[in-house]
């Protein structure tokens, strides 16, 4: 990219920077968010481990421990589901709010490339009219191809969001 100034320099190289410690933060905020999910997933697992322990020791007949485990086979499932919609909630939330970002973040540098090109059309000498035509059409081949894969990508992700199981209100308010 052309810098005409130190200042525009610094500049630049300011908002990536402060881009990356705010893509940074997101990325703590949603493995902190993925943590607490996990750690609520053992404490349930193990409090339902020993609760089970404790039945099997209970005396009952293996059929009634039988009787037992398939009855529970249903409330098993739906937590496995709730556990996997929060994660995908989790995860959805990463996925758009990095997407927001990186679109802010191509939106800002797109109009910087166009004020360059702007600039190196305004003082290409003259007879480089040709030269000029084909690096804004290089430039704006780019921007479509960026645009493409974005809408391709978010087509992608409606899909396989689309695709989740769904789970049970009653089981995804636990």
């Amino acid at each position: 990219m052309y810098f005409s100034t130190p200042e525009q320099f610094i500049s630049v190289q300011s908002a990536n920077v402060a881009v990356a410690f705010s893509l940074a933060q997101q990325t703590f905020q949603y493995f902190e968010e993925l943590a607490k999910l996990n750690l609520q997933a053992a404490r349930a697992t193990l409090a339902e481990s020993e609760q089970a322990w404790q039945m099997a020791m209970s005396g009952k007949t293996p059929v009634e421990l039988f009787v037992h485990q398939v009855s529970n086979a249903q409330p098993v499932a739906e937590k496995l589901l709730s556990y996997n919609s929060h994660m995908l909630d989790i995860a959805n939330g990463a996925q758009a709010e990095f997407l927001k970002i990186f679109e802010d973040r191509f939106a800002q540098s797109n109009a910087k490339m166009q004020t360059v090109v702007d600039d190196f059309a305004r003082n290409a000498p003259t007879g480089s009219e040709l030269a000029v035509t084909a690096f804004k059409s290089a430039v704006a081949s780019a921007g479509a191809a960026y645009d493409a894969m974005r809408k391709a990508t978010a087509q992608a992700i409606a899909m396989a969001q689309a695709s989740q199981l769904p789970v049970p209100a009653a089981t995804r308010a636990k």
